[in-house]
């Protein structure tokens, strides 16, 4: 029973290494080109409430949701958090997580 176990563990190993490998931040260093702050509405959860008939549902408002942008010298768009988007300026070098 136990080469078994340990057969499967050198097997799913690797894989789940591999797997968190994807969610790993490889570094980039941009020039930025243009700055550009986009606004959307979306529908965000709330809480949750009852209805009439006794189901719960959950209670979703609109909010103004605010993403940051920053498009390198080759013309690509990549996202970035609001801290660093307002330190950033046109001809800076910026380095981000892909």
């Amino acid at each position: 029973m136990r080469p078994l176990a340990l057969g499967a563990a050198g097997i799913l190993l690797p894989v789940l290494v591999a797997g968190c490998s994807v969610l790993a931040c490889r570094p980039l260093t941009v020039t930025v080109a243009q700055k550009e702050e986009r606004a959307r509405l979306d529908t965000v959860p709330r809480g949750i409430r009852t209805t009439e008939t006794g189901r719960l549902e959950e209670l979703r408002v609109p909010e103004v949701v605010r993403e940051y942008w920053v498009r390198a010298q080759d013309g690509t768009w990549y996202p970035i958090s609001a801290d660093r988007f307002r330190a950033a300026e046109v001809g800076d070098s910026v380095e981000l997580c892909r």
